[in-house]
């Protein structure tokens, strides 16, 4: 009976939500100081990087020679892909095979070879305390 009541008594005992914190993320190297640098968080492998839409994006003006952005997150996994939009055409300009033209970069700064790199590559953990990041753009 007391374990029934206990269970009970845990399906209505209200659990604290899950407070946002922040994901601060540094662009580095910027090279152009004009155009858009773009930050896109994306919180699932699916699509990751290029075929999917992020889950937050975000454009700063590239100002300095690096320039940050803020996203409000729960605790969690996450991986970033960001491009300097040094043209203002509001996408990666690529040459043949793909191959972007303009800076970019990854979480862990990643530095694919052939390919994308994967989500798990690129993923990092915000805790409740938040977290800070830097990528260099190449």
């Amino acid at each position: 009976m007391l374990i029934f009541l206990l269970a009970l008594t845990s399906l209505f005992t209200s659990h604290p939500p899950v407070k946002k914190t922040t994901l601060t993320v540094e662009a580095q190297n910027i090279r152009e100081l004009k155009g858009q640098v773009r930050f896109g968080l994306f919180t699932s492998e699916n699509g990751f990087p290029d075929k999917a839409k992020p889950a937050q994006a975000k454009s700063i003006g590239a100002t300095g020679r690096t320039v940050q952005a803020t996203f409000e997150v729960d605790p969690g996994t996450y991986a970033l892909a960001i491009y300097h939009d040094v043209n203002g055409n509001d996408k990666i300009d690529k040459k043949m095979f793909g191959i972007p033209t303009e800076p970019y970069g990854f979480s862990n700064n990643v530095r694919p070879r052939m390919s994308a790199p994967s989500y798990d590559d690129c993923k990092v953990v915000v805790g409740e305390a938040g977290k800070t990041i830097s990528i260099q753009l190449k």
